[in-house]
């Protein structure tokens, strides 16, 4: 069965205050409430039309009736409001739901030596229909959201049935209780309308919450944390909601050793959604990947254009010619560069930009008869990048737009001189690690969305220690 829009956007984030400061932070507003609800009354009428409804028995003085084969064939939309209850969750009330139903009957009237049987078919059109429901929101011991319904109530207003076949001065007997019978199963705590929507909110929404995406693996190594704090919070105009926003080593989860920073502070109201991602979620990230030794590679010529690690080589172009002293001490062979990250890369979002500190060491190796490596050169690398960072398909996606990087000597065994540097910079540091970062960046950093929801009509803005995003929705289910 499909989703529910409502119950999707709902589900999305849900959170509230808590001790922790989050490193993700997000607003639904009653902008996406208002155009959740008129999804879910598309959604609402698809699933209750063609409902069956149990056969009806009954005796009206001297007429007993049979009501069978009962199913909805139209449902009118009706207009309704969302409002935000505090420390609870949500209120969903419509006005003027029309509903049509068509049945068959068959009675007997006996009186005396009078006996009279019959059978036919009647339309029932029910108009002036209202119904009320509030949902609740929590969240379970695993930091997934819930919700439950609670308390609908279902009045109809009006009923008139029309009868096809048979004679009519016998309907006059039992219309009426008829009608009021009919009336009784669609409306009331239990009938036809608020059984559907306790099974929508009840068992379909909470279908939905389970494909929530709280934790996702990212390169099969690292599990990027969205799990809830505490309960949502509700405001008059919105409802907010926080989460754990971290990145933990998959093998062993273990909280960072330091805090997200404040997030930016916004009254905004005037998209549907506000998502608050912290640097902080970035920064576990790499902080996990010093600690387990995922900051480090090895560069050979299968990384490089082909030829720039050559000891030896008729152009120019190899790092045995470019630094003499290695094509003397080490020819016909090759280099290989271990790079490895000597402190956790360190994104800090500011005024705009985002920019990514890092450093660490480069080590020169040269290939030995019977693939033996000979150390001969580390270098000290300092690199300060600045990233443009923009939202598609609901991920976050990063490319480089500076990379400024500067190398010194740490040890040496050879001279090497500063065009040698300046070679390694330009020639291979850059020409490796730019590519490499914005192949990460290509890949996306995924938000906690489900799949039928989308965004729309979408900004982001860059301030202190937060990417701030705001946005529409669109519902796809």
């Amino acid at each position: 069965m499909q989703q529910v829009c409502l119950l999707t956007v709902v589900s999305l984030f849900v959170t509230s205050a808590q001790c922790k400061t989050p490193g993700l932070q997000t607003r639904i507003t009653d902008r996406a409430l208002e155009y959740a609800t008129e999804v879910a009354l598309d959604i609402l009428s698809k699933q209750v039309t063609g409902q069956q409804i149990p056969d009806q028995h009954g005796q009206s003085g001297d007429v007993k009736f049979d009501i069978t084969g009962m199913n909805v064939k139209q449902f009118t939309k009706p207009s309704s409001r969302v409002s935000l209850i505090q420390n609870v969750g949500l209120s969903w009330s419509t006005s003027g739901t029309g509903l049509a139903i068509h049945g068959d009957f068959k009675y007997k009237y006996r009186k005396g030596i009078i006996k009279i049987s019959d059978h036919g078919s009647f339309d029932l059109k029910a108009n002036g229909i209202n119904f009320q429901v509030k949902i609740e929101i929590g969240m379970d011991g695993t930091g997934r959201p819930t919700m439950k319904a609670v308390g609908c109530s279902c009045n109809v207003g009006s009923a008139d049935i029309k009868f096809h076949g048979g004679a009519a001065w016998i309907y006059n007997l039992f219309s009426g209780q008829l009608e009021n019978k009919l009336k009784d199963m669609v409306g009331g705590g239990n009938g036809l309308l608020c059984k559907q929507l306790n099974t929508l909110i009840d068992v379909n929404g909470m279908k939905s919450l389970q494909k929530l995406p709280v934790t996702v693996q990212i390169a099969k190594r690292f599990l990027l944390d969205y799990r809830f704090l505490s309960k949502p919070s509700f405001q008059t105009k919105f409802m907010e909601t926080y989460h754990k926003g971290e990145v933990y080593w998959n093998a062993v989860p273990v909280d960072a050793p330091f805090a997200a920073p404040p997030l930016l502070k916004s009254s905004d109201t005037s998209r549907m959604m506000y998502i608050w991602l912290s640097d902080y979620v970035f920064n576990t990230m790499s902080y996990n990947a010093l600690k387990y030794n995922q900051l480090q590679y090895n560069v050979t010529n299968k990384d490089l254009p082909s030829g720039v690690l050559n000891t030896t080589c008729p152009q120019s172009t190899c790092i045995g010619k470019i630094i003499k002293a290695i094509g003397t001490k080490f020819p016909n062979t090759t280099v290989m560069l271990y790079m490895k990250s000597t402190s956790m890369p360190n994104m800090t979002a500011q005024n705009g930009s985002t920019v990514v500190n890092a450093s660490g060491d480069i080590v020169f190796f040269a290939q030995q008869p019977g693939g033996k490596y000979t150390y001969f050169l580390t270098l000290s690398a300092t690199m300060s990048t600045t990233i443009s960072l923009m939202i598609q398909n609901e991920k976050v996606f990063a490319e480089v737009l500076k990379l400024p990087i500067s190398v010194t000597v740490k040890d040496s065994k050879i001279p090497v001189s500063p065009e040698g540097l300046n070679f390694i910079v330009k020639g291979i540091v850059s020409v490796f690690v730019e590519p490499k970062l914005n192949e990460l960046g290509a890949a996306g950093f995924p938000l906690p969305v489900i799949n039928s929801v989308h965004f729309t009509n979408t900004q982001l803005t860059v301030a202190k220690d937060t990417l701030l995003i705001a946005t529409d929705l669109k519902y796809s289910g």
